[in-house]
C-alpha cells in the first residue's frame, strides 16, 4: 500500500472542508510561534516559500521582511482561504501555488528562505521534505520551522500522536526535538537556533471542527482527564477560568544550508 499517496489524500479530505477554519483559528492566526518564527528568522529582502501555508498566517507574517513570498498548500481549499485572507489584510507582496511538500516543484538553490509552521506533523515524510528544503535554498539560504513536538519517552509519544489523531485522522506523526534535530543535520542542514514555546490551546475551540463527533470530543476529553503523571506534565490540561484547556509543545528551529 502507498502510505504516502494514502496521507496526502487525508489531508485534503480534512483541509478542503475545514479551510476557512483556519483563518480565525487562534493557534495559527495569533499564537506566539507566529511571531517568534519571524523575529528568529529576521528575513531581511529575498524570496520566501511558505509550505503547507494553510490560511497564510506564516506567509503574511514573513511578507512584512520579505520581498516576495509564495504561499502553498496542497490543498485547494487553503489555497482559496489563503487568498481570501491575503484581500482582507492588504498582502500586496504574495503568490500562491499549489505543492506538494515532499515535491516542491523549484530548481536548486531558487529560495532565500523556506518557512513551514503547524503543519509537518501532516507530512507522510518529513525526511523528505526537508531534503527538498535544503535543495532548494541558496547557500546561506534558511529554514524555519514551526510544529507541535512529541514527549521523547516512547510510549508516551505513543499516547500523544494517538490523541492528535483522534482529533484530526490526517495527522500522522509528530517528532521528538532530538529526532527533528538529527533529520535536518541529515538533509544538510546546519542548526542555528533551536526553542520550544507552550502553546494554551482552549478544549471547545480545540474540537470546535466540522468532522468532529461527540463521541470523538468525548475521547478527547476522557483521555486528558485520565493521563498518565508524563502526558499531564507535558500537557498540563487544567479548569482556567471556567474553561478547560492544555498545553501543546511547539519546537521553532532555525536552520540554514551551508
Amino acid at each position: 500500500m502507498d502510505t504516502s499517496k494514502e496521507q496526502r489524500a487525508a489531508v485534503q479530505r480534512i483541509y478542503n472542508r475545514d479551510s476557512d477554519y483556519y483563518i480565525t483559528s487562534t493557534p495559527h492566526a495569533r499564537s506566539n510561534s507566529l511571531t517568534r518564527a519571524f523575529e528568529v528568522l529576521r528575513p531581511e529582502g529575498g524570496v520566501l516559500l511558505d509550505v503547507a501555508t494553510g490560511a497564510g498566517h506564516t506567509a503574511f507574517k514573513m511578507a512584512e521582511g520579505c520581498r516576495k513570498v509564495i504561499a502553498s498548500d496542497l490543498t485547494r481549499g487553503m489555497i482559496a482561504s489563503a487568498r481570501k485572507l491575503a484581500a482582507e489584510k492588504k498582502v500586496g507582496n504574495a503568490l500562491f501555488l499549489r505543492v506538494d511538500s515532499e515535491n516542491l516543484g523549484f530548481r536548486d538553490g531558487a529560495l532565500d528562505y523556506v518557512s513551514v509552521r503547524i503543519a509537518p506533523h501532516h507530512f507522510a515524510d518529513v525526511q523528505r521534505f526537508l531534503r527538498e528544503a535544503a535543495r532548494v535554498l541558496k547557500p546561506g539560504g534558511k529554514l524555519m520551522y514551526v510544529d507541535n513536538v512529541a514527549p521523547e519517552e516512547p510510549r508516551e509519544a505513543a499516547a500523544y500522536n494517538h490523541f492528535e489523531k483522534v482529533r484530526d485522522p490526517s495527522h500522522n506523526r509528530c517528532d521528538t526535538v532530538p529526532a527533528l534535530v538529527e533529520m535536518m543535520e541529515a538533509a544538510g542542514l546546519r542548526i542555528l537556533h533551536c526553542e520550544t514555546l507552550r502553546k494554551k490551546m482552549a478544549m471547545d475551540e480545540w474540537t470546535n471542527r466540522p468532522h468532529l463527533d461527540a463521541k470523538a470530543k468525548g475521547e478527547l476529553r476522557a483521555f486528558l482527564g485520565n493521563a498518565s503523571p508524563a502526558i499531564r506534565h507535558w500537557l498540563a490540561p487544567r479548569e482556567e477560568e471556567g474553561r478547560f484547556v492544555f498545553d501543546e509543545i511547539e519546537a521553532v528551529v532555525l536552520a540554514q544550508r551551508p
